[in-house]
């Protein structure tokens, strides 16, 4: 495979290595191949899911020991996030990390014990305004590292019952719902599917 550019993005942490690699790909000329290297156990998920929403061509995804290698097309049709969209991401998740220490420093809120998690960040926002919508109460808050270690977020519910409710009717909306997670005591523990 011809390769026009390379980029090594080798010990940066989410967000850093998919806003650096949509940057690059936005440089590119369309037909022209990035190579792109991340140590960042989420840029897998990261950078298909940015590919499905951008229509740039994601070519091939390989892991080599530690290192997840993206060879992306920047396509005619694709459309990479504007800096502003990185703007309002980064905002989000200073936002979603006051919500939570909120949510534990406020004694009469009842505290979440099922959390909710989505196959991208994009799908949980989205979801989370839907519920909105239809006045379906969940938070949206950041993945607990006790669940996944990498950049993400999860719907926050109190009781199973109302969780796999949200969960199946998400679903059926086809949101990218993945599981739903109980906390006990400091672990978490997945309940369903």
């Amino acid at each position: 495979m011809k390769v026009d550019k390379e980029l090594d993005l080798s010990g940066l942490s989410c967000p850093l290595p998919i806003v650096m690699t949509s940057e690059a790909v936005k440089k590119l000329e369309e037909g022209k191949v990035i190579k792109v290297v991340s140590t960042d156990p989420g840029f897998e998920r990261d950078v298909w899911n940015w590919s499905n929403q951008t229509k740039n061509k994601l070519l091939d995804l390989q892991k080599e020991g530690d290192k997840i290698v993206a060879y992306i097309k920047k396509e005619g049709e694709g459309s990479e996030p504007s800096l502003w969209y990185w703007i309002k991401f980064h905002s989000l998740g200073v936002k979603l990390h006051l919500r939570l220490i909120l949510m534990h420093l406020n004694p009469f809120a009842d505290k979440p014990d099922h959390f909710i998690t989505f196959v991208a960040i994009s799908e949980g926002t989205r979801a989370e305004k839907h519920l909105k919508k239809i006045n379906k109460k969940a938070k949206l808050i950041p993945i607990p590292d006790e669940i996944d270690p990498r950049c993400g977020v999860v719907l926050a519910v109190k009781g199973f019952e109302r969780a796999k409710d949200i969960y199946e009717h998400l679903l059926k909306e086809n949101y990218g719902v993945e599981a739903i997670y109980r906390k006990e005591g400091e672990s978490y523990k997945k309940v369903f599917p």
